[in-house]
C-alpha cells in the first residue's frame, strides 16, 4: 500500500488494510507485556508482579517526550506527503528520529541514576522495592533503542507499510516469549530476566524497522538537512496531547499505586496489575486502530478531502465501540478463566481480589473508547489544544476527582469503579470539545469535524 492510496482507496478497504494489520501487530506487541505478567506472576510471585506495576508508570514518563516527537512528526510527515512535499518530509523524519534517540538516551540515564529514590517515594516494602529498582534500571539502559522501535513503527505506518509493522511486532513478541521460557522457567533467573527478554526483543525490532529507511525503499528516508525551529515547535505542539497522556496517565497510576499499597499492600497492587494487563491489550487495540488511520486522516487533511476524512473517523469510532462492548461482555463472563494465568497456585486472596476488580473495571469499556478515538482525531488534523483538553480530562482530571470521592466511600471497590464513572464524564466532554472544533486549511472554508 502506498501513501497516495490514503486518498483514493474505498474506505472499508482502507480500514481493513490499515487497521487490521495494525491491530494484529499491536496485539502481539502488547502480548509480550502480558506474557511477562503471566511468567512473573505464575513463576516468581505476586510481589514481583506488584514491582512491575510500580515501574511501568515511570517508564512511561521517561518515554513521554520521545512519544511526543514521534507522534507530532508522523502527523506532519503525512500532511507533507499529502501536499506532495517529499523533500521536507524526509528532513522532518531524519531530524526527529535523531532527536528521539538523543532524548531517550538522556532520560534513560536519569532513570538509571534516580531509580532508587523514585521507587522509594511510593512506599513499597523492601522486597518489592528491590525487584522494582532492578527492573527499572534494565529498561533505562535500553531506553534509546526501545524508543526507536516504537517510533519507527509510527513511520512505517505513515508509509503505508502496515503489514511490515505487523510482521515485526509478531516476530518480536514470539522472541520475547521464547526468551521468557528460557530465562524464567528453564534457567530460573528471576524478574530481571523478564526485563532483559523484553528489551532484547524490542532491540531486534528496532534494527529490523530501520532497514527499509536506510535502503531508501519507502516514501520517506534518511536525508541530510535541518528543519526550521518554528516547524519543530509545531511538531512538538501537535504531539503534545500524547505527551500529556503519558505524563498524566503515569502520574495518576503512581497515585493509584500509593493508594493501593495503603489499602491492600502488594496484593492489591498485584490485582490492579492483572486488570491492567487485560486493559492494556484492549486499550492498545483501540489506540492502534485510531493510530493506524491517523496517517490517512492527516493525508486527507493535507489534500483537503474533508468529507472522506469524516467518513474514515466514523468507521474508527463504530469499530472501537463494538470491540469495547464485546470486551466488557467477555470479561464479565470469562474473567474467572483469565485470572489464574497470573496467579500462583493456592493464592486465593489474590485470585478473589483480582476477579472482583476485573468485573467492576470491565464496565468502563462502555465509554473508555470515546476520548481515545476523538483525541487521536484532533491530533491527526493538527488541533493539539483540543486533543490535549480531551487527554487531560480523561487521564488525570476526572480520574483524580472520582478517586477522591469514591475511595473514601467504597475503599478498593471505589478504585475499580472510578474508571467507569470518570469515563462517563470524559466521554461527554470529549464529544462537546470535538463538536465545537472546526477544520480549515487556510481556504476560508470551515468544516465541522464530525
Amino acid at each position: 500500500m502506498e501513501e497516495r492510496d490514503f486518498g483514493i482507496v474505498p474506505i472499508p478497504k482502507l480500514f481493513f488494510k490499515c487497521a487490521i494489520p495494525a491491530m494484529v501487530g499491536m496485539a502481539f506487541s502488547t502480548i509480550y507485556y502480558i506474557i511477562d505478567g503471566i511468567f512473573v506472576g505464575h513463576f516468581i510471585g505476586h510481589v514481583a508482579l506488584a514491582a512491575v506495576n510500580l515501574v511501568m508508570p515511570l517508564i512511561m514518563i521517561i518515554t513521554a517526550l520521545a512519544e511526543m516527537v514521534a507522534t507530532g512528526s508522523s502527523v506532519r510527515i503525512s500532511i507533507l506527503l499529502g501536499e506532495g512535499n517529499k523533500e521536507e518530509a524526509n528532513h522532518v523524519f531524519s531530524v526527529c528520529l535523531a532527536l528521539i534517540t538523543a532524548i531517550s538516551a538522556l532520560f534513560g540515564l536519569l532513570g538509571f541514576v534516580l531509580a532508587k529514590p523514585l521507587i522509594m517515594l511510593m512506599g513499597p516494602d523492601a522486597t518489592t522495592a528491590e525487584y522494582a529498582i532492578g527492573y527499572f534500571r534494565v529498561f533505562s539502559i535500553f531506553m534509546p533503542i526501545c524508543s526507536v522501535y516504537f517510533s519507527t513503527d509510527n513511520y512505517l505506518k505513515v508509509c503505508g507499510k502496515m503489514r511490515l509493522s505487523m510482521i515485526i511486532n509478531i516476530v518480536c513478541s514470539v522472541l520475547n516469549f521464547l526468551l521468557d521460557v528460557l530465562l524464567i522457567v528453564v534457567l530460573k533467573k528471576g524478574l530481571l530476566a523478564a526485563a532483559y527478554a523484553s528489551c532484547a526483543s524490542m532491540s531486534v525490532g528496532a534494527i529490523w524497522s530501520l532497514i527499509p529507511f536506510l535502503r531508501k525503499k519507502l516514501p520517506i528516508h534518511f536525508a541530510k538537512g535541518m528543519i526550521a525551529a518554528r516547524q519543530m515547535l509545531k511538531i512538538m505542539f501537535n504531539g503534545s496531547s500524547e505527551f500529556f497522556v503519558c505524563i498524566a496517565g503515569s502520574l495518576f497510576a503512581i497515585i493509584v499505586n500509593v493508594v493501593l499499597l495503603r489499602l491492600g499492600g502488594a496484593t492489591a497492587v498485584a490485582a490492579a496489575t492483572i486488570v491492567e494487563y487485560v486493559e492494556n491489550l484492549i486499550g492498545m487495540l483501540v489506540y492502534s486502530m485510531t493510530d493506524a488511520l491517523q496517517p490517512a486522516l492527516s493525508y486527507c487533511f493535507g489534500a483537503r478531502l474533508f468529507e472522506r476524512m469524516r467518513k474514515i473517523q466514523r468507521s474508527v469510532m463504530v469499530a472501537a465501540a463494538g470491540l469495547s462492548v464485546l470486551t466488557m461482555l467477555f470479561l464479565l463472563t470469562c474473567g474467572k478463566f483469565l485470572v489464574p494465568l497470573f496467579v500462583q497456585d493456592g493464592d486465593i486472596a489474590l485470585y478473589d481480589l483480582s476477579l472482583r476488580a476485573m468485573r467492576l473495571y470491565s464496565v468502563s469499556y462502555l465509554v473508555s473508547w470515546i476520548p481515545v478515538t476523538l483525541s487521536g482525531y484532533m491530533t491527526a488534523v493538527e488541533r493539539p489544544r483540543s486533543s490535549i483538553d480531551i487527554a487531560l480530562l480523561a487521564t488525570l482530571v476526572f480520574p483524580l476527582i472520582f478517586l477522591a470521592i469514591l475511595v473514601p466511600l467504597w475503599g478498593l471497590d471505589g478504585v475499580w469503579l472510578l474508571y467507569f464513572v470518570s469515563g462517563i464524564f470524559s466521554a461527554i466532554t470529549s464529544i462537546i470539545i470535538v463538536r465545537r472544533a472546526k477544520i480549515t486549511r487556510n481556504t476560508g472554508n470551515l468544516e465541522k469535524t464530525i
